[in-house]
This record gives C-alpha cells, sequence and structure tokens, in this order.
C-alpha cells in the first residue's frame, strides 16, 4: 500500500499547507471550484491559490513570481529565480495542485464515477494483471481500485514529462519501467475523488 500524503483545502488550511512545505520542500493543495466551471476558469483559481502560497512561503511579492509551462517540462515556478517543480490536475468541483523544491512531480485527481465503463481502459492502459485485479474486487469498490491504479499511471508520465495520448493502445515497453521505479503516494482527498501523487528520480 502506497504511503498517504496530506493534501489542503486553499485558503481553509493555508496554516497547515505551509507549515508542510516548510518542513517537507512539497506541499499539496486545492481548491475547490463550481461544477459546472470552464477549465480555464479553474486553471486561474487554482494558479492564484499557489501563487498566494508562495507569496508567503517565500516571503516574496507576487510580482516576483510568475508559473509557466513549456512542452516537455510542464508546469514550473520561478520564485525571485529560484525555480519550482509544480503539477496541476482537475476534475468537476475541485482543481489541485503539487509544489516541491527538489523533484519534478506529477499529480492526477479523478472522480469517483461508478457509472464511468473503466474495464477496456484498465485492459488498454493498466494491462491484464491489474484488469483481472479489479474486477476480482467486490463491485462497489472496483471502480475505487481502477481510479487508484490510474491516477497512479498519469500521475508519473507526469512526472517525467510524458504525455499519455488519448486512444492510445498500449505503454510502450520502453515506458513500463517507471511504474515500477515511480515513487507513488495515496493523496488525502475529498471521497468523492482519488488522486496520486509521483515523485520522479530525476532532480
Amino acid at each position: 500500500m502506497e504511503p498517504h500524503l496530506p493534501a489542503f483545502i486553499w485558503p481553509r488550511q493555508s496554516s497547515a499547507a505551509l507549515a508542510c512545505f516548510d518542513a517537507q520542500d512539497i506541499v499539496i493543495i486545492y481548491v475547490e471550484v463550481p461544477e459546472n466551471i470552464e477549465r480555464d476558469a479553474a486553471r486561474q483559481a487554482l494558479r492564484l491559490a499557489v501563487t498566494e502560497l508562495l507569496v508567503t512561503a517565500f516571503h516574496c511579492p507576487a510580482q516576483k513570481i510568475r508559473i509557466s509551462s513549456m512542452f516537455a517540462k510542464g508546469v514550473y515556478a520561478l520564485v525571485d529565480g529560484q525555480e519550482l517543480f509544480i503539477s496541476m490536475s482537475y476534475e468537476v468541483g475541485i482543481a489541485i495542485a503539487a509544489i516541491s523544491c527538489k523533484n519534478q512531480i506529477g499529480i492526477d485527481i479523478l472522480r469517483v464515477a461508478p457509472e464511468i465503463e473503466w474495464e477496456d481502459l484498465a485492459r488498454l492502459y493498466l494491462g491484464a494483471q491489474k484488469a483481472t485485479e479489479i474486477r476480482a474486487a467486490p463491485v462497489p469498490n472496483q471502480f475505487r481500485l481502477f481510479a487508484t491504479y490510474w491516477t497512479q499511471l498519469e500521475s508519473t508520465f507526469k512526472s517525467e514529462r510524458i504525455t499519455l495520448t488519448e486512444y492510445e493502445n498500449q505503454i510502450s515497453a520502453a515506458n513500463h519501467h517507471l511504474l515500477a521505479d515511480a515513487e507513488l503516494f495515496s493523496l488525502q482527498v475529498p471521497n468523492a475523488y482519488v488522486a496520486s501523487l509521483a515523485l520522479s528520480k530525476k532532480v
């Protein structure tokens, strides 16, 4: 079983989030957003929360913080010249971010929605062994287990800056080792969601 990390709702748990960041050089925060919000608006809300955290953590004005994204590099922040690693993920009603001073990271969140047809996705992306394991679980637990494996896959690929393309029929053999080598964490998020964090061994 993967170790757990807390995720802090911003700004309600800002003090706890800042204490965690100060102690561990990594923190996960999330914001609640309206279910019908557009992705760009959710992204702006999350980036504002990340900026507010960094302003306080680094004691610098917002003007000295720049959050950017680049192809093959992902999202990152420059705080008065220091580069930080950031990963973000969005689902209906929530937007979540991980910030690290030391490691490339990947984060993914999925809403628990048992009505989604997961079996083909599990077979194509997760492999026969995990698909069989999910089917063997009690029916009420199957989608949550699928969501756990799915977010682990997505977060691992994000941490390595690899794009998991839609309708890709299989994960290339060259990338299978990433799943075995990744340092994975289960995140403590609201019960309606499942979320995972992956730390890359690249520094």
